[in-house]
Order: structure tokens, then sequence, then C-alpha cells
């Protein structure tokens, strides 16, 4: 074996080139979870202390802006290091061996954080299925374990489909996605080309006994806009949407073609933002400001009103209103898509830097996939839709797990301003790109440093709990302690210093 990749278990990745411009396009996006956005929304506004000028338009378009240094900052790092794992490689190259133990129990956190918010999403994906079906005329009365039975199979159908083969689950959450894509986009023409008193009483209808519209809309009195509440407002962007531009780089090394490389995540930011936006000037254009806002932040009405509910009763068809429903469920399952391929894809890079066991990174002869990978991120993911079936009423009570990504993606703003200033020979970083790493990545670690202020700051918001903070706690010591464990093995039964690992880039 050649001395340069000695360290790593092979001298290539075995994964193959599977992801065109549009399916690393559409893992982005999937990653921004667009729909997931714009139907639970109510959930946050209803645990706000106020909702006063809580305008979701202008909070988008300011979470956005905060975002730009991480679009900037992923966009031209996936071009120097585009490589499985992605920003795990450069934060751990950028640290370095002396620091390898961090990187690990960063990356870990970031892990399990990934795991819950999947399990949370499955479950949502059965809730949202709960919320269409009555509208469709259906029953929909399900206990708790048949929607947990329900959520674990969304995964398992999912994850099958990846160890299969790569293209099948690259294409399978390219094609969930993009459904979904077209019934948001189908939804936002119809919110702005209905007349408003057609979507008015059409709304009406879904409104619980003792609720009509003007009540709703009466019952609210605040201004259009606010920005305390604005920015008290952007750990929900920070939860769903603009932060999570990770999704891509880490299947770089299995994108084909340079320009998919580089585009696709601006593309992605670009087109959710877009959509995000409209979407939610879509139902204050149709609807209007006061009664949307005083809507989802009521208890008792956003389990039955949100963006979904409110465009199938407007449809006023059937195949329509059908379309629309299954649309806004292939939003959580391009979620779940996209989660089976990016996290299989960390616990392979980790494996193939000798951290964690071999049969991690272990390719079937047969499917060409991570398959032990698979079926772990299965068995863990399904467990934890399990619990999550019991502690899904406190839906906002894992929110503050985010807190550990938030911290993690600081940290990798941290790393580009290293890679550019001190490594950028080792990875032929231009000089043009060190000055564009320098500055967007120290924007990047100071907006995610305000994030963790604002999560910290409100914890009854944003699940500021033992829970979900012990989880990500116990999630980073795991991996510092596994990191530990596995180099000292290594040293004594093979005589390799997996720290080593951190100092190059591993191969394709």
């Amino acid at each position: 074996m050649d001395k340069e990749y000695q360290v790593f278990i092979r001298e290539s990745t075995g994964l193959v080139k599977e992801a065109g411009f549009w399916d690393a396009v559409s893992i982005n996006i999937a990653n921004m979870s667009i729909g997931a956005a714009l139907g639970t929304v109510g959930f946050t506004l209803a645990a706000l202390p106020t909702v006063a000028g809580a305008n979701l338009v202008y909070a988008s378009l300011i979470a956005a802006l905060f975002a730009l240094p991480q679009v900037i900052v992923y966009s031209t790092l996936i071009k120097y290091i585009p490589r499985v794992g992605g920003d795990y490689v450069w934060l751990g190259r950028a640290l370095g061996p002396k620091l390898a133990w961090l990187t690990n129990g960063l990356v870990l956190g970031f892990i399990i954080e990934s795991l819950a918010y999947y399990a949370l999403i499955a479950f949502a994906a059965v809730f949202q299925l709960e919320s269409v079906l009555p509208v469709l005329g259906i029953d929909a009365s399900l206990t708790t374990l048949q929607e947990i039975g329900i959520g674990v199979a969304f995964f398992a159908v999912i994850v099958l489909a990846n160890i299969l083969g790569t293209k099948y689950g690259i294409k399978l959450m390219t094609a969930l996605t993009t459904v979904s894509l077209l019934g948001l986009i189908i939804v936002i023409i119809m919110l702005l080309t209905t007349p408003k008193s057609q979507v008015i009483s059409a709304v009406s209808s879904l409104l619980p006994s003792g609720y009509t519209y003007a009540k709703v809309a009466g019952s609210y009195s605040g201004p259009s806009f606010s920005m305390n509440t604005i920015l008290m407002l952007l750990p929900f962007f920070a939860i769903y949407v603009y932060p999570w531009l990770n999704a891509g780089p880490a299947i770089a090394s299995e994108i084909k073609g340079k320009s998919a490389l580089r585009w696709n995540i601006p593309s992605a930011f670009i087109l959710t933002l877009a959509l995000l936006t409209i979407g939610f000037e879509a139902m204050y254009y149709s609807l209007g400001f006061s009664f949307v806002t005083a809507a989802l932040s009521n208890p008792d009405l956003n389990g039955v009103i949100n963006f979904w509910t409110i465009a199938m009763a407007v449809s006023h068809s059937v195949v329509l209103s059908w379309f629309i429903g299954i649309s806004s469920i292939t939003w959580y399952l391009a979620i779940l898509a996209y989660g089976a391929i990016v996290v299989v894809r960390y616990w392979f890079a980790l494996a193939f830097d000798r951290v964690w066991p071999s049969a991690f990174a272990y390719i079937s002869p047969r499917f060409g996939t991570p398959i032990y990978a698979h079926l772990f991120d299965l068995a863990v993911t399904a467990s934890l839709i399990a619990a999550a079936g019991f502690l899904y009423s406190t839906f906002t009570a894992l929110y503050g797990a985010v807190v550990e990504a938030i911290i993690y993606y600081m940290v990798v703003g941290i790393a580009a301003v290293i890679l550019a200033a001190i490594r950028y020979s080792s990875f032929n970083i231009s000089n043009k790109s060190r000055v564009v790493l320098i500055v967007f990545g120290t924007l990047m670690a100071g907006v995610m440093a305000y994030l963790t202020y604002e999560f910290l700051a409100y914890p009854q918001i944003w699940g500021g709990n033992w829970l979900a903070y012990g989880v990500e706690l116990g999630a980073v010591v795991l991996g510092i302690t596994v990191y530990l464990i596995s180099r000292y093995i290594n040293i004594r039964r093979f005589g390799i210093d997996i720290s080593v690992a951190y100092a190059e880039i591993p191969p394709e």
C-alpha cells in the first residue's frame, strides 16, 4: 500500500459518481426542508412570548442574509476538497491531528442531532398524513403504535432503496424532492391567483366550532413588522432551513462534473429562499397577515390550519387536492431520503479514517453500497422514531438539540479561516479564495455564535432542556471517547496512529 494512504482503510472509497447536477441541487433543497418549515411553523409561533410583528416573509429574507457567509464558504471549500463526509473532512484537516478528538466529538454530536431530527420528521410525516386525510374525507384515526409503525416503514423503504444501489437512493430522493417542489409551486400559484373571498370561504370550512375567519383575524391587533420579533424567529430558520447546506458537500465525491460541484449549493439556496419566502407571502396575500398570524399561533388551530391544508381546501378539485396532499407528505419523505444518504456518508468517512469500525466503510460487492452503515442508520433512527412517538406531544422540546449543530457550523467557519490562512498550500487554495474564506469564514462563525446565543437566551422557546442538551453533550463526549479508544487500539494492534489521517485529504 502506498505510504500516502497507509492510514486509510483503502486507497479509494469504492463509491462511484452517481449524482448529476439536479440530484446535487435536490439533496440540498431536501436538506433545507422548505415543506416541513411551511407546514410546522405554527408550532414555533405558538411558543413565542409574542407574535406581534412576526412577519415570516421578512424573517425569511433576514435569515437568508445571515446565511450568505456559509453559502460562500461551503461553495468555495467543496471546490477544493470534494470528499465523502464534506465538512467533517474540512473541519478535521483544519484542526489537524492534535485536535482530532475535538473534531470527532463535534461531528458525532452533529450526527446524533441529525438522527433525532429525522426521527421527528418521520413522525411529522405521519402527522401530516393524519392532517390531510380528513380534508380528503378519509378517517385518519391512528394509534400511537400505528403512527410509529408507519414512520418506521417510511424510513425503512428509503433505506432499502439506498442499500439496493446508490443510484436508486439518489434517484428516489430526487424524485421525492421534485414532486414536492411541483406541489409547492402549484400551491403558490393557486393562492396568488384565487380571489381572496374564495380562499376565505374555503378555509372557513376547516375552522373548528366556535371559530370564524373574522373572529380569528380580529384576535390579532399588532403591527405587521417588528425587528425584535423577527430576530427572535431566526432560530426557527436555523432549525429547518438556511444553515443546512451540508448535504451536497457530504456526497461531493459522488457528484459528476465541476459545474455541479460549484453551483449546487448556491442554486439550491436561491431556489429555497425564493420558494419559502413566496410561500409565506402567498398565505398573507390570500388570507391576510392578521388571520395567518393568529391562526398559526393558536394551539387550537395550528394543527388543522397550515400552508398545506389551506391549499387543499382552496383547490376545489379532488385530483388537485390529492396531489397537494401527497406533495405535502413527500416533503417529509424527501428529508428522510436525503438523511438516509448523508448520515451514512459521515459514518463512512469516520470509518475510512479508522475511527469507527471498518464495517461502516464496507462496500457490498453486489450492491456497491455501504450496506452495514445503512442498516445501523435504520436501527438507530427506528429506535428514535419509537421514542419520538411517546414524546411528540412536546414537539419543540428537542429543538434545543440543534444548538450542537449550530456550534458545529461555527467551528466549521473557524476551520475555513484556518485552511485559508495556514494550511492553504496543502489544498492548493488560490489567493483569491483565501481572502474569501478568511472574510466569510469569520462572518459565518460570528453568525453561528449569535444564533447559539439566541437558542440559549430563550430556552423556553427553543427546547432548552436537559433532554435535548443532555443527548447532545453525551454524543460529543461519546465521540471524543470513541476516538481516543480507537486511536489507542490502532496504535497497539496495527502500529497506525490514526491522527495522521487528519493531516491529509482522504482518497476518492
